[in-house]
């Protein structure tokens, strides 16, 4: 076997191989459950439950590379509107990013802010549901949103509804945050998509 004559970008490589690192990052938080509940409370918990679930739902829904291509083929008329570099950048930084600083901001100040994960994640969970009644048919991560996101993030809801020191302010950034990450989404694919319609 040939040694590469040079070692791929780290961009590129995890273009390619996120939901792998993903999958192993949440065998390691899924390992540490038992630590975390024996210390914080139960509301901090069910926060810091919600990375681990969403990255069982990108399993479903990007392994294979199977949404990008499904949004491509079926949403985007064949276009590549969606690039693995911007499906990395949605899940690496969208979810894991946005849901560790949510969760450090509910453990370090008040647990509202975990409302930030809980609502994307239900707000996820009602797209792909949309998704499907529109084009009657299944969307990769259809199953995870419906049996995983609607009940843990529902359940958490109502704990951290009745937990949070923040009222109301809570569940409007928590809210607010969510519509702008899946706004700001949809606008980049169809900027993309329109883009490359467009005659050259």
């Amino acid at each position: 076997m040939s040694i590469p004559e040079k070692t791929p970008s780290p961009l590129k490589w995890l273009d390619d191989n996120w939901p792998f690192a993903g999958a192993v990052a949440m065998l390691f938080l899924l390992g540490m459950l038992p630590l975390v509940a024996g210390v914080w409370s139960f509301a901090l918990v069910l926060v810091f439950l919600q990375l681990i679930v969403y990255q069982a739902h990108q399993l479903e829904e990007h392994l294979g590379d199977r949404f990008r291509r499904f949004v491509n083929e079926t949403v985007a008329g064949g276009h590549e509107a969606l690039t693995p570099r911007a499906t990395m950048w949605i899940n690496v930084g969208c979810v894991w990013i946005v849901y560790f600083i949510a969760l450090l901001m509910a453990g370090l100040f008040d647990v509202g802010w975990g409302l930030i994960a809980v609502y994307t994640m239900l707000l996820n969970a009602i797209a792909h549901i949309a998704m499907t009644l529109a084009l009657h048919r299944y969307n990769p991560g259809l199953w995870t949103a419906i049996f995983l996101f609607l009940p843990i993030g529902g359940f958490t809801w109502i704990i951290l509804s009745e937990s949070n020191g923040l009222g109301m302010l809570a569940h409007v950034v928590g809210l607010a945050t969510a519509l702008a990450i899946h706004i700001g989404i949809v606008l980049s694919v169809k900027h993309r998509q329109h883009l490359m319609m467009e005659p050259a």
